[in-house]
Parts: C-alpha cells; sequence; structure tokens
C-alpha cells in the first residue's frame, strides 16, 4: 500500500503575534526561530505582515531606550510634581508654563563644557499665548545667582500690564520684583531647595516656575 507522502507543516503553518515578537527580539532557540524562519522564506502574507510590523516596533523600542533625557528636564518635571502635589492654599490655583527650551539640552562640542562652568543658562516658558524668556547667570566668585527674565506674548503690539515677580521657598519670599512696560524684570538670590518663581495675573493666569536650586552646581550646570 502507497502512501502518502507528509505534508511539511512548516509551509502552512502560521504563527502567532506573540511568537513574532520573540522572534524579532531574538528570544527563541535555534529549534523554534528556525521554522519561522523557513516559513517566511515561502512567502506567506500574513506572517509576513506581522513580523514586518513587530519587527518595526522593536526597532524604535531600541532607539528610545538609546535616547538619553537631559538632566536638567528631569529635574525641571520633578520639581513641577513636587509643586503641584502641595496643598494651594496661599494664592488658589496656579499653573507651571511648560518649558519649550533649555541652553543645556543642546550638546555642547568635546572639551567645551567643562571650560563653560558657569556660563548663562537661557530658559523659554509657554503658557498658552504667553511666553517667558529666562537668563540665569552666576555672580562669581559667590554662589549668588542673578535671573534677567522677560514675559510677552505671541501677538505682535500687545504689552502686558506690569506684574509682580516673586521668588519663593515654600511660605517664604525670598526676593521680589515688578516687570516693567516691556515686560522685563531682573532679580537676584543664593540658591536652595524649593525655589520657585510666581508672576501676578498674567491674563488671567497665575504662573508659577520651578527652580532647581540645589546649589551652584546644578542649578546652572547640566
Amino acid at each position: 500500500m502507497r502512501r502518502k507522502k507528509k505534508k511539511n507543516m512548516t509551509d502552512t503553518k502560521h504563527f502567532s503575534s506573540e511568537e513574532w515578537i520573540d522572534f524579532v527580539k531574538g528570544a527563541l532557540a535555534a529549534k523554534q526561530a528556525e521554522p519561522m524562519q523557513r516559513h517566511l522564506e515561502t512567502g506567506c502574507r500574513r506572517c509576513s505582515k506581522l513580523f514586518e510590523t513587530w519587527n518595526l516596533v522593536h526597532q524604535v523600542g531600541m532607539r528610545d531606550v538609546e535616547y538619553q533625557v537631559p538632566e536638567s528636564a528631569v529635574r525641571h518635571v520633578k520639581n513641577a510634581f513636587d509643586i503641584a502635589a502641595e496643598p494651594q492654599t496661599k494664592g488658589g490655583f496656579f499653573e507651571i508654563p511648560r518649558l519649550v527650551f533649555d541652553s543645556f539640552w543642546q550638546p555642547a562640542l568635546a572639551g567645551v563644557r567643562s571650560s563653560a562652568s558657569g556660563a548663562p543658562r537661557h530658559l523659554l516658558y509657554k503658557a498658552g499665548q504667553i511666553s517667558i524668556e529666562l537668563v540665569l547667570e552666576l555672580e562669581t566668585p559667590s554662589d549668588r545667582v542673578h535671573v534677567t527674565g522677560q514675559v510677552s506674548t505671541v501677538a505682535a503690539g500687545d504689552t502686558l500690564p506690569p506684574v509682580p515677580v516673586v521668588l519663593s521657598s515654600g511660605d517664604r519670599n525670598v526676593a521680589e520684583a515688578r516687570t516693567n512696560r516691556q515686560g522685563e524684570f531682573r532679580i537676584g538670590f543664593v540658591p536652595e531647595q524649593g525655589l520657585r518663581l510666581s508672576f501676578g495675573s498674567l491674563m488671567g493666569r497665575n504662573l508659577t516656575i520651578p527652580l532647581d536650586g540645589t546649589g551652584m552646581r546644578t542649578f546652572l550646570q547640566p
């Protein structure tokens, strides 16, 4: 009696998404990966599509792992969460503007970073149509910091009325200033824990910026 030829199941079996995820990650033993590779070589559209999809996801994930978030950005987010978690009993509701630029995010040329210690730090914050620019400079040889800032709006020609600017730590005011007609202000202080820069009502918004005043070296260096 003639026996029927056994069909190669490698050519017909489809593999699940979970199996293709392990395949692209290289998490399978050779005896598991080899039949999947042979199956791909048969031109199976269904499994080829799954393989391509998860291979792309894996590549994107690997790039995300390699990306290093600037330490200054991490500190800003942590400080913002600390402030947001506090009971807002004094002064009512406030808003933390979005940090959209920090000069420390730009990579320095080799050998430049160490020689640029104490160089001015430029920051830009946004809250709706409001922009707040800050330049932080170290007063050498002391540990005192001077902040020169400007508050402006997106619309050209719009001017904001003078507003108070208060630098505080907890319930204590460290320094105070007031914006001029151009929205400019200047304020000086010695860094300490829990510093924040608060502005009076700007187009109906009470804005507060956390400053990582944990010491001069961490404050003015990335």
